[in-house]
C-alpha cells in the first residue's frame, strides 16, 4: 500500500473544499451531532449494550466477538472507498433534549479508549445537552455542577491567570486539556466551541503528563461533520445579559464537511457593581475523510474578551478568628472594590490538526497536533480586610467583627501584569489490538512533546489612592492615579517537556483483565527573572496499574493504583509575578516534584437495559513534598508537607423514566494535612488541619421532565427542571483561619421544542437569590455569585 494510497480518503476532500463557493444552511451551535467518525456517545433510545471491551475498534471492521480470547478476523480492508454520504438530517428531537446514560460514551481520545463503563477511573461528564440546559456560558459554569471542583475565577473573570480550578483541594490550573491537547493559555473560557466537558478525577499523569493531582478537565470541541445542519441562538437576560451564537455546518462531499461558528457575549452581573464581561469568538473546522478509515480534522479558535476582573469582597483576617468574607457581617455584596481602570484583555488564537487512521482491526494511529498563541493584559486591585493589616497596619477587621462596617478597607498595590505566550504539543498514539495464546491485549503506546514560552511584564500603581469604607467604597480613580508598566522586573521562561508512554490492559479471561502503564518524563525550565538566570530540571516516571472484573457489559468492578509528579514551574504561563517560578533563583535547581499517589475501588452498573448508570468509587489521594502557589502574587513556596484526601463518590446519569432524566453526583471528602513544615504560607504548624479547598461534602443534581406527553394537544417536547448544587464549607489556606461557609443554590428551567427546528428555553439562575460565593482567594477575598438572573434563550435550526 502506497502512501498516496494510505491517505487518499483524507486527501480526496482537498479539492472540494477548494471549490466551495456557496451553499451555506443555518442550524443551532448547540445541536450537531455525529461529530467525530465514532460517536462518543450511544443513543439515549437504544438498549442493546456494547460488549465491555473493544469500543474503540475500526469503524468498519468493529468487533463484537463475545468471547475475549477470540482471534481478531483476518481481513483485508480497503482505506480508499469512501463511506456513503450522510443524510442532511436535523437534530432528532429524542437526542436533543436528552442527555442519557454518560457510561455509555468513550472519552475521545486514543490514550483512553475505552468506554466510561469499562474506564477504571472516576469519571464525570457534562454532556452538550446539559451545558444547553443549564445556558452555561463558560467552562467554570459548565463545571458548577461537578463536585470536588472549586474555582479562583469569578463572573467577572476575576481569577488572575485565567480559569483557576482545583480538584479534590489540588491545583489544576495547568491540567485543561482541549481534545487531549494541553490548552496553554490563560484566559477565561467561553464554551460556545464545547461539545462535552469531562472530569477525570485522581492522578492521571500515565496519560496527560505531569500534573494532574486531582485530576484532568477534558473539553471536547465542536468539528465539521457529515450532514448539513445549521443553527441560530440568541440569548437575553437580566444584568442586562446578551449572548448570540450562529453555527453553520456543510457537507462538501462524501467524506468532506466545513463548520463556522461565531458567538457575541455582553454581559453585566447582576447584584455587583461595575463589574461587566464581553467576549467575541469565532471556530472553523475542515473535516476530511469523515466517514472513512482515515480522517483528518482541522480547527482553528480565536477568542477575544474585555472585561472588568472581579476580586470580590476582602474576607475577614485577625488573629485567633476564623474570618468569612465581610459580606457575611452585613457589607452588600453589590459592593465593587476595584478601580475605574480595572480592565482584562485577553486573546486566544489556538490551530489543532487531528489525525486518526484505522489499519484493519488490529491498529488505529492517531497524530494531535496543536499550537497557540495568547495574550493578557491585566489590571486588578484586590481589597484586604485584616488586623493589624497587610501591607499597612489597619483595623478593619477588628472593627468588622465589634459590628463597626464603616471602616476602611486596605489595598494591594500590586498593579497587574501583561503577559504574551505560545505553545506547541504533539502527541502521538498507536493502539493495537492482537492475542499471545490465550490472551486478548490492548496495546497502547506512544510520544507526547510540547514546548512553551511565556513572557510577562508586571505594571505597579502610582500616585494617590484613597480608599473608602466597606459600606462606601471609592471607584473613581483619584486626580494624578495612574497604573504603569515596570521596567527592569520581567519575567521570560521556556518549558520543554518529552513523555513517552506505554499501557497494555490485558484479558486473561473473558471477565476479568489487568491494566498497567507508565510514562517518562524529563521536563525542563529555562528563565530569566529581571536579567538573572533560572533554571530546573526534572524527570520522573508516573505509573499505573488497575484490576478490572466484568462479569457482564453492564456491570464493572475496579481496583486502581497510579502516580504522578508536578515539577517545579509546571504551568509557566500562571506565573503572575516575577517570584512565581521559585523562592530564589539559587534553590529552583533544588525544588523536587510533588509525588501524589491514588488508590481507588470502584463500581459502574449499566440499569434499566442501559438507559441509567450507577457509579460508587472510593478514593484516598496521598501528596508528598507539597507546594503552594499564592494566586495573587503567583509566589510558589515548595515544602515537606504531607497531605491525604479520602473519600466516596457516587453518581447517577441517565433516564429514570422514558421522560424523566438526572444527572447527579455526591462526594464525601476527607481531608488532612498530615506533616507540615514552617514557611511563608505556614508560619506554625498546620499538621492535622483540613486541607485547603475540599469540601467534605458536596451534592449537585440537574434533572428534567418532559411533561408533554402528559397535555393534551402539545406536540413536541416541553421540559421542566433544574438544578440544586450543596458545598459544604471549606478554607482557604493551611491554617484553616479563612472560611467560605456552605451553601446550596437552585436552578430552575422550562423549556418547549414544538419539532426539530424550533426552541424555547427560560433560565432562573440562584432562583432564591443565596448569598454564596463562586470563587475564592488564599490571600484574602472572595468573589460573590450573582444573585437572582433570568435568561430567555430562543433558536431556530434549518
Amino acid at each position: 500500500m502506497t502512501i498516496i494510497e494510505t491517505l487518499r480518503p483524507a486527501l480526496s476532500g482537498l479539492g472540494a473544499a477548494a471549490s466551495l463557493a456557496n451553499g451555506f444552511l443555518f442550524v443551532t451551535a448547540a445541536n450537531a451531532e455525529g461529530q467525530n467518525n465514532q460517536p462518543t456517545s450511544a443513543p439515549a433510545d437504544k438498549a442493546t449494550a456494547l460488549p465491555p471491551v473493544e469500543v474503540d475498534a475500526p469503524v468498519t471492521k468493529r468487533r463484537r466477538a463475545s468471547n475475549a480470547g477470540s482471534k481478531p478476523a483476518s481481513r483485508p480492508v480497503s482505506t480508499n472507498h469512501p463511506s456513503k454520504p450522510a443524510e442532511p438530517r436535523p437534530q432528532a428531537a429524542s437526542s436533543a433534549i436528552s442527555p442519557g446514560n454518560s457510561l455509555q460514551r468513550t472519552t475521545g481520545l486514543s490514550r483512553l479508549s475505552d468506554s466510561l463503563q469499562s474506564t477504571p477511573q472516576t469519571v464525570t461528564v457534562i454532556p452538550r445537552v446539559v451545558i444547553e440546559q443549564q445556558q452555561a456560558a463558560t467552562i467554570n459554569q459548565v463545571l458548577q455542577y461537578v463536585p470536588g471542583i472549586t474555582v479562583s475565577t469569578g463572573e467577572g473573570g476575576g481569577g488572575i491567570n485565567g480559569d483557576q480550578f482545583r480538584i479534590r483541594g489540588f491545583d489544576a490550573s495547568g491540567d485543561v486539556y482541549v481534545d487531549g491537547l494541553r490548552d496553554f493559555g490563560s484566559y477565561v473560557r467561553d464554551s460556545f466551541a464545547t461539545e462535552n466537558v469531562l472530569v477525570l478525577k485522581g492522578p492521571s499523569s500515565q496519560s496527560f503528563g505531569n500534573g494532574t493531582t486531582g485530576g484532568v478537565i477534558e473539553i471536547e470541541s465542536k468539528k465539521a461533520h457529515l450532514g448539513d445542519q445549521s443553527s441560530f441562538e440568541a440569548s437575553a437576560g437580566t444584568g442586562p445579559y446578551g449572548r448570540g451564537i450562529l453555527d453553520i455546518n456543510k457537507q462538501i462531499n462524501d467524506t468532506t464537511a466545513l463548520r463556522f461558528i461565531a458567538m457575541g457575549n455582553g454581559q453585566d452581573v447582576v447584584d455587583r457593581d461595575h463589574v461587566y464581561s464581553n467576549r467575541g469568538g469565532v471556530l472553523g473546522s475542515l473535516g476530511l475523510g469523515l466517514g472513512t478509515e482515515q480522517s483528518l480534522i482541522f480547527n482553528y479558535l480565536h477568542q477575544d474578551s474585555v472585561q472588568r476582573p472581579d476580586f470580590g469582597v476582602p474576607i475577614v483576617s485577625a488573629p485567633g478568628v476564623v474570618g468569612k468574607p465581610v459580606t457575611e457581617y452585613g457589607v452588600p455584596r453589590l459592593n465593587y472594590f476595584g478601580r475605574e481602570s480595572d480592565r482584562d484583555h485577553a486573546t486566544a488564537d489556538v490551530a489543532t490538526a487531528l489525525y486518526k487512521g484505522e489499519f484493519g482491526d488490529w491498529l488505529t494511529l492517531t497524530n494531535d497536533t496543536r499550537v497557540g498563541y495568547y495574550t493578557r493584559d491585566l489590571k486588578f486591585t484586590p481589597a484586604l480586610c485584616a488586623s493589624p493589616g497587610f501591607p499597612f497596619p489597619s483595623s478593619c477587621a477588628t472593627d468588622v467583627l465589634a459590628g463597626n462596617l464603616a471602616t476602611p478597607y486596605t489595598i494591594w498595590s500590586v498593579g497587574g501584569t501583561k503577559q504574551v505566550s505560545h505553545g506547541a504539543e504533539n502527541i502521538t498514539t498507536a493502539t493495537m489490538r492482537f492475542d499471545t495464546g490465550p490472551f486478548r491485549h490492548k496495546l497502547i503506546v506512544g510520544i507526547d512533546a510540547y514546548s512553551q514560552h511565556a513572557a510577562t511584564g508586571f505594571y505597579l500603581p502610582s500616585g494617590p489612592e484613597p480608599v473608602g469604607t466597606l459600606l462606601d467604597p471609592i471607584f473613581a480613580n483619584s486626580p494624578g492615579f495612574a497604573v504603569t508598566a515596570t521596567s527592569g522586573n520581567q519575567l521570560s521562561a521556556t518549558s520543554w517537556d518529552v513523555g513517552p508512554f506505554i499501557s497494555d490492559r490485558m484479558w486473561l479471561t473473558p471477565m476479568l483483565s489487568i491494566l498497567a502503564g507508565v510514562r517518562w518524563d524529563h521536563y525542563r525550565v529555562d528563565g530569566r527573572v529581571s536579567g538573572s538566570p533560572l533554571a530546573t530540571t526534572a524527570e520522573f516516571a508516573s505509573p499505573k496499574a488497575s484490576l478490572i472484573f466484568e462479569p457482564t457489559a453492564h456491570q464493572t468492578y475496579y481496583f486502581s493504583y497510579a502516580r504522578s509528579f508536578t515539577p517545579p514551574g509546571n504551568n509557566i504561563t500562571s506565573l503572575s509575578t516575577s517570584l512565581g517560578l521559585s523562592q530564589a533563583p539559587l534553590s529552583a535547581a533544588n525544588l523536587e516534584p510533588e509525588a501524589d499517589t491514588t488508590y481507588e475501588v470502584g463500581a459502574k452498573w449499566g440499569l434499566l437495559e442501559d438507559r441509567l448508570g450507577v457509579t460508587a468509587a472510593l478514593f484516598r489521594v496521598d501528596k508528598n513534598n507539597a507546594s503552594y502557589t499564592d494566586q495573587a502574587s503567583g509566589i510558589q513556596t515548595t515544602t515537606d508537607d504531607k497531605v491525604r484526601v479520602q473519600g466516596v463518590e457516587l453518581g447517577l446519569t441517565g433516564k429514570l423514566t422514558e421522560n424523566w432524566d438526572v444527572q447527579a453526583s455526591y462526594s464525601y471528602m476527607d481531608s488532612k494535612i498530615i506533616a507540615s513544615t514552617i514557611n511563608a504560607f505556614t508560619p506554625v504548624s498546620a499538621a492535622g488541619n483540613r486541607v485547603p479547598y475540599v469540601s467534605e461534602h458536596g451534592l449537585a443534581i440537574w434533572t428534567t421532565y418532559d411533561i408533554a406527553p402528559l397535555l393534551p394537544n402539545v406536540p413536541g417536547h416541553l421540559l421542566v427542571g433544574g438544578g440544586l448544587n450543596y458545598r459544604s464549607d471549606y478554607y482557604l489556606n493551611n491554617l484553616n483561619s479563612l472560611v467560605i461557609p456552605a451553601a446550596t443554590t437552585i436552578d430552575t428551567m422550562v423549556s418547549y421544542d414544538p419539532n426539530e427546528w424550533y426552541h424555547l428555553a427560560l433560565k432562573v439562575t440562584n432562583l432564591t437569590n443565596k448569598l454564596t460565593y463562586s470563587s475564592a482567594f488564599g490571600n484574602g477575598y472572595a468573589t460573590p455569585v450573582a444573585g437572582r438572573s433570568f435568561t430567555l434563550t430562543a433558536a431556530v435550526r434549518f
